[in-house]
């Protein structure tokens, strides 16, 4: 039996259901505590373009590349970008019946993260996205999508093609700035999302208005003649090295050019290429960040009266240009 104690208990002056919400504010209060002490800080912040989305992206304080929980379901094209359409989805039977265990849990437990200059947020490490997009497309090749899920399988197997060739990390680390605290073999992975392993078939990716746009700064005549007649746009052999300098070379300081030129060497002293560049450069993200650039490069065109002045207007926009001719003289000789 056991010994009666000598220590007296004093009665409470408090009312049951007092008590209860005194024990209950202790327990959310602890609970909140350990939330915040387990916190971890995003120490960079980006916008990852990919295959036409912008996926809000961070690099934590222990080097792991996170996406927010709302990107995810924007990523698979769903609805509603919350992060319970994301949830919902993923527990659902069809696509469900192909997550394996060890995803699941990652996909039940969300990193909480402090958000540069943000509140709290969900999120998940970046190979998660592409996990995530490998069980959607084997659930669709098994049959088990519906209808209305097509343009999510289609989605997830554009992301999957544009990140074939490169671990997602080196696309994070780029869009956040992070590249220029990693390793020296990050560069080469990155350069490596820009160049498809085999060239793709021919399709027009300059407009015509980038040509007259080009033909007007340096005052040349928009449209020749042709020997039968027929008027084309003037696109002077000069218009290459231009769209080189000003568009390609700046992509990771002239790296992803000095690839393409690599792959697609020059035949003749003339400088000819079997090929076009945009014709190596991957879908959903070497060919996005040249349209960008090529966006920019025109409305500086247009707004521009000679070419003086839109060098202007590019060095105000990018820095002096200075620095690259060490990389590019030929370039720099002509324009």
């Amino acid at each position: 039996m056991a010994k009666n104690s000598e220590t007296n208990i004093e009665p409470i002056d408090a009312t049951f259901d007092g008590v209860i919400r005194s024990v209950v504010t202790v327990g959310r209060l602890g609970s909140n505590e350990a939330k915040a002490t387990e916190m971890i800080e995003a120490t960079h912040k980006g916008i990852l373009p990919i295959s036409g989305l912008q996926l809000d992206c961070y690099v934590l304080s222990d080097g792991r590349r996170v996406f927010h929980k709302r990107g995810m379901a924007r990523a698979l094209g769903l609805k509603s970008d919350g992060g319970n359409a994301f949830m919902k989805t993923l527990s659902g039977k069809k696509v469900g019946s192909e997550l394996d265990a060890e995803l699941w849990a990652k996909i039940e437990d969300p990193i909480l993260f402090k958000a540069v200059g943000s509140d709290p947020a969900h999120g998940y490490e970046a190979n998660v996205l592409v996990d995530v997009c490998k069980v959607v497309d084997r659930a669709d090749r098994a049959g088990k999508l519906s209808k209305a899920q097509g343009p999510m399988a289609l989605q997830a197997r554009m992301l999957i093609n544009a990140l074939a060739s490169v671990g997602i990390d080196a696309l994070v680390d780029e869009a956040t700035g992070y590249q220029t605290e990693r390793s020296p073999d990050a560069l080469r992975l990155l350069v490596q999302a820009y160049i498809e392993k085999e060239k793709r078939e021919w399709e027009k990716e300059f407009p015509d208005d980038f040509y007259i746009s080009l033909n007007k700064v340096y005052g040349s005549d928009p449209h020749v003649s042709r020997s039968r007649g027929a008027l084309v746009i003037n696109k002077p052999q000069h218009f290459g090295n231009f769209t080189n300098k000003y568009i390609y070379g700046p992509l990771e300081n002239g790296e992803v050019l000095k690839e393409l030129q690599r792959v697609n060497p020059q035949i003749d002293a003339k400088g000819t290429r079997k090929q076009r560049f945009h014709q190596f450069l991957t879908e959903g993200f070497g060919l996005e960040k040249v349209r960008e650039q090529r966006q920019e490069v025109l409305t500086m065109l247009k707004l521009s009266d000679d070419v003086e002045d839109f060098k202007r207007l590019y060095e105000k926009r990018f820095g002096p240009m200075s620095a690259q001719l060490s990389m590019f003289p030929d370039f720099f000789r002509k324009n």
